[in-house]
């Protein structure tokens, strides 16, 4: 097996606990009423990294598209405006893979 195919079959997993993680967190967000506006906070943001990784691993866009309609509602049902919702799903992939730290 080459490196290459290597690498895709890594990206492709972490991709994948990625998408699980992306899940498992909204649906705590979802069922779980939180007092602390910045703890939901934190999981937004979580969330919107979650789906910016997920393309630098070979995700499509396209194919998180349920997943980014999903982050503006529940970022609405936290009371974030228009233009924060925005920034949240305003996704910035680094197309090498590095994290910014």
């Amino acid at each position: 097996m080459s490196e290459a195919a290597v690498l895709n079959i890594k990206n492709a997993l972490k991709a994948k606990q990625l998408l699980e993680r992306f899940d498992v967190n909204a649906l705590r967000l979802q069922t779980k009423n939180f007092t602390d506006h910045q703890e939901a906070t934190d999981i937004l943001n979580m969330l919107s990294e979650a789906l910016e990784e997920a393309i630098e691993n070979g995700t499509h866009p396209a194919e998180l598209q349920s997943r980014a309609n999903l982050l503006a509602q529940l970022a609405f049902a936290e009371g974030f405006e228009q233009h924060e919702v925005e920034e949240l799903l305003t996704l910035r992939p680094n197309p090498n893979g590095k994290r910014p730290t």
